[in-house]
């Protein structure tokens, strides 16, 4: 059997001769095979996610060079179609002397028991969109709306907690993409941050990004108070704002170095920011929107 493996990670594990300006602390690795979702985003097809390269490897090498790897994860990206989550079973119970994480789209309940009992430790579920409506314009042939927020709902009760995916710059304004990360803090699921990287180029400004990692942090790490004009954020009113805000959020230990932007300008840090890293993106964020660091 062969397995695809980020060509960040084909680098850790010395099955290709690579140069990375940032470690990956999680090893990653994609299933074989045709997705049969044809989101309007994704590069699956070509051999891509995001912009990152999924080389095929024997999984009995690949496994070997796990067992002796350093890497604090494994997170395995699971496309859509009949089949794949018992292919995902079958390789996480021969994948599984680190925590195992998995990417899925809208399962079964009890695909995601089949999945836990494998050996799964949690899911990222791939929302991706604010709403139904961008959902239904960007995302093809996959489950609908209703079934990923169950699916969501499933996850955090089986696994005891659960992970959402979205993407910001898919046409949502500033209020919908709050409100989802809100509604996700209200039912316990984390929310991992993506910045749109479509035809070789982020689609989205640094300056609206740097303010939703802001809005995210702040959700999920204490008060935060948002004023709207029409759909934009216009000013914040958070609890604090430290360097994790501008990092990569998602799993433990999960950095995916350069997985939705180009290492000369950097949305989602895949290391611990310096004093330096940290001013400048703050002073970025406030090109975009009054932020206020007050006290409840």
């Amino acid at each position: 059997m062969k397995i695809r493996v980020s060509i960040a990670t084909a680098g850790v594990l010395g099955l290709k001769k690579i140069k990375t300006n940032a470690k990956p602390t999680t090893l990653y690795f994609l299933l074989p095979g045709k997705c049969q979702g044809s989101c309007a985003y994704c590069n699956h097809k070509n051999g891509y996610l995001s912009r990152v390269k999924w080389p095929e490897f024997d999984i009995e090498d690949v496994v070997k060079r796990v067992q002796k790897s350093d890497a604090k994860r494994i997170c395995i990206q699971c496309p859509y179609g009949e089949g794949y989550m018992k292919m995902l079973k079958n390789v996480v119970e021969r994948m599984n002397e680190k925590p195992v994480s998995a990417s899925i789209s809208g399962v079964e309940r009890e695909e995601l028991k089949m999945i836990h009992e494998a050996g799964v430790e949690r899911v990222g579920i791939g929302l991706d969109c604010a709403t139904e409506k961008i959902f239904n314009k960007w995302k093809r042939g996959v489950p609908p709306w209703h079934k990923y927020m169950e699916t969501l709902r499933n996850a955090k009760e089986i696994f005891g907690h659960a992970t959402c995916h979205l993407i910001v710059g898919l046409g949502e304004n500033d209020e919908e993409i709050i409100n989802i990360m809100k509604k996700m803090k209200k039912m316990g699921i984390d929310v991992a941050l993506f910045a749109l990287f479509l035809k070789n180029k982020n689609e989205i400004e640094l300056s609206r990004y740097r303010t939703i990692q802001i809005s995210r942090h702040a959700i999920y790490n204490g008060n935060a108070r948002f004023n709207f004009e029409e759909g934009k954020l216009k000013e914040m009113y958070v609890e604090r704002i430290d360097r994790n805000a501008f990092m990569t959020s998602g799993c433990p230990y999960c950095n995916r170095p350069f997985y939705n932007e180009r290492v000369t300008k950097i949305y989602n840090y895949p290391y611990s920011i310096n004093e330096d890293e940290f001013e400048k993106s703050l002073e970025e964020a406030r090109k975009y929107a009054e932020i206020f660091i007050t006290y409840w």
